[in-house]
C-alpha cells in the first residue's frame, strides 16, 4: 500500500553547495559530519533539475527556537 503522507516541496537554494551536503553526508546547514544526522527535506539547487534530499544534525532547530 503506498503511503497518503504528503511531503512539503523542495526548497529552492542558490549554489554552490558542497557535494557532502548533497550527497546526505553532512548537516545541510552547518556541514556537519560526526553528529547524528536526520533526514530534514529536501531542496533544488537553483539552475539544476534535481532534487537532493537533505539531512540536518538538529542544530538549526534549537537555534530557532
Amino acid at each position: 500500500m503506498m503511503s497518503e503522507t504528503t511531503h512539503p516541496p523542495p526548497v529552492r537554494v542558490a549554489g554552490p553547495v558542497s557535494v557532502a551536503r548533497l550527497h546526505s553526508e553532512a548537516c545541510f546547514y552547518y556541514g556537519a559530519v560526526t553528529k547524528t544526522l536526520a533526514a530534514a527535506g529536501s531542496v533544488v539547487v537553483i539552475g539544476a533539475e534535481r532534487v537532493w534530499p537533505i539531512v540536518t544534525c538538529g542544530r538549526h532547530k534549537a537555534m530557532a527556537r
